[in-house]
This record gives structure tokens, C-alpha cells and sequence, in this order.
């Protein structure tokens, strides 16, 4: 027999560590500052200079302002038994810049876990009106999390070594930008390290990532950048709480939306599969977690 994990609403101090860096303060849009390389006259419309799509664009993080939604949907499998479990995750931002960062004001957050037939709603209603930043790192080609962010982490159960930080949320999705000018069929790679909930155990890896641009399109003046990105990495477990066994291996593919023009990210929507052992109580389960993540700003 599989048994579910449900739990009791408490908070774990331990601090996650990760290669990302976020930290805390007031809110707006992640910007990319798109240096263009002239090597023909712009097209001009009304009074913003927009470079034809022929041009290179190089892409950076500049300025930051707007709101932005972010969904996170975990659906969980275990041994024989299909969506046992899931979590879900809602949050919305206003974006302002900080020197050198990006900060990201809380304005509304919602999560619940789901079990048994039974839905819990997770205590993350103190979070409203707290803010956390991200610093722009790799020659402003990178957002970091810029402390371990151990005051905003939503907790997700007992067991659990550790509870779910937002900033990491952010941090993990946020794209890796080219050294390198741009245009269609352009690729680059991109490597870090990344943490992930993967069932009921926490788990890290090296994400090693492939991005293509497929589409430059020119919108209302502004040049809109498509980027389709694969992933994968090979997990091990994270020390404390419940184990992660097993050769675990994760999975992603995003596609990303970025505006040029203004340097903003316009959309990201990512997939991506986990599996590996988790040793619980009643010992050792295989899990399967599939994850939907969506960002968007305006």
C-alpha cells in the first residue's frame, strides 16, 4: 500500500543555500537592456528607434518596473499510484529596481497542498506587503538571490527539511542571457546549480540548459525576442529531513518571452519532470513529480 505524506503547518529555520542570491526589498518587472549592434538603419516608430530584426540584439538586465503573476503547479506519483499528491503556488509583485537589483513587493500569495481528497491551505497570508531583491550578476546577464531569504518561505509540511522559499521560486526560472549578440536560430548554453522539492524530499543538481531564439517579431513599436530553452540535471539529496535516493534526473523545457525594446520579460512558461527514490516512515518510495510553472508581467 502507498501511504500520502499530509502534514502539520510548521516552519523550519533551516536556510536553503543555493547558487542563486535574492534578499528583501520593494518591487517591479525584470528588464532586459538590449544593446543593439547597428549594422543597418533602424526602423523608426513614432519616437522609439526599433532595430530591424536583421540586427544582433545583445541582451541584459536593465531596469525593472510593472507587476508580475507567478503560478507554480507540482503534481506528484508514487510506486503504481498516478497524482497522489500536489501543491500549488500563486503570487503576484510589483517590481521597482533597487542599485544594482531588482526588487520584488508581495501583493498577494496564496498555496495549498492536496492529499487524501483533502485540501489545506498553507500559512503564507503574513507575507502580503514583504518584498525580496535580486541582483543582477555575470555582467547583468543574471538575476542572484541575494540572501537565503529564510523569512519569506512558504512551509510545506513537517518532514520536510526545509520549507519553500519564494525567492527561489523567482531565481530558478529567471533566464541565463547570451554573452553574444542575438538573432533568429541562435543558440547558447548556460549551466548552474539548482534546488528543487522533488516529492517530498529536497534534492539538488547542475542544470545544464540549451536556448534557441526562434522568433523575432516587431509589436507596437517593440521588438518581441522568442526563446525556447531545454534542460536537464542529475539530482542527489539535500542533507536533513526526509532522503532522496536513487539516480534522480530532472527534465525542463521553457519557452521565453522578452521584449528588446524595453529590456522586460514579457512571459516564461516552463515544464518540467522529476523522479527519484524518497525514503519516508514506511520506506522507500519511487516518485514521479511533474511541474508547471508561468510567469508574466505587464
Amino acid at each position: 500500500a502507498i501511504f500520502v505524506v499530509t502534514f502539520r503547518d510548521v516552519f523550519d529555520k533551516q536556510a536553503l543555500q543555493t547558487g542563486f542570491i535574492v534578499c528583501i526589498m520593494k518591487t517591479q518587472t525584470i528588464f532586459l537592456t538590449s544593446i543593439i549592434l547597428l549594422s543597418a538603419s533602424p526602423v523608426v516608430t513614432g519616437e522609439m528607434a526599433v532595430p530591424s530584426t536583421t540586427d544582433g540584439l545583445q541582451l541584459r538586465y536593465g531596469v525593472a518596473g510593472g507587476k508580475a503573476k507567478l503560478s507554480i503547479n507540482q503534481d506528484i506519483s508514487a510506486g503504481e499510484h498516478e497524482s497522489i499528491a500536489s501543491r500549488n503556488f500563486w503570487m503576484d509583485f510589483e517590481l521597482t529596481e533597487a542599485p544594482g537589483a531588482f526588487a520584488f513587493e508581495i501583493t498577494r500569495v496564496k498555496g495549498t497542498y492536496t492529499a487524501h481528497d483533502m485540501t489545506q491551505r498553507l500559512p503564507v497570508s503574513g507575507f502580503k506587503g514583504q518584498s525580496l531583491q535580486m541582483q543582477k550578476s555575470d555582467g547583468d546577464r543574471s538575476l542572484q538571490r541575494t540572501d537565503s531569504d529564510s523569512k519569506l518561505e512558504i512551509p510545506v509540511g513537517q518532514m520536510i527539511a526545509g520549507n519553500y522559499p519564494i525567492g527561489l521560486a523567482l531565481a530558478d526560472i529567471m533566464p541565463a542571457l547570451p554573452e553574444n549578440p542575438v538573432t533568429i536560430g541562435s543558440t547558447w548554453e548556460s549551466t548552474r546549480e539548482t534546488r528543487w522539492l522533488e516529492g517530498w524530499a529536497w534534492t539538488e543538481g547542475r542544470l545544464i540548459s540549451e536556448h534557441k531564439v526562434t522568433d523575432l517579431e516587431q509589436k507596437g513599436g517593440h521588438t518581441i525576442v522568442d526563446v525556447i530553452s531545454t534542460s536537464h540535471a542529475q539530482l542527489s539529496d539535500v542533507e536533513g529531513g526526509v532522503l532522496y535516493s536513487g539516480d534522480g534526473e530532472l527534465t525542463r523545457t521553457s519557452q521565453w518571452r522578452f521584449d528588446a525594446t524595453e529590456g522586460r520579460v514579457v512571459s516564461i512558461l516552463m515544464e518540467q519532470e522529476t523522479t527519484g527514490i524518497n525514503t519516508l516512515p514506511q520506506g522507500n518510495i519511487d516518485v514521479r513529480q511533474t511541474t508547471k510553472v508561468e510567469y508574466s508581467t505587464k
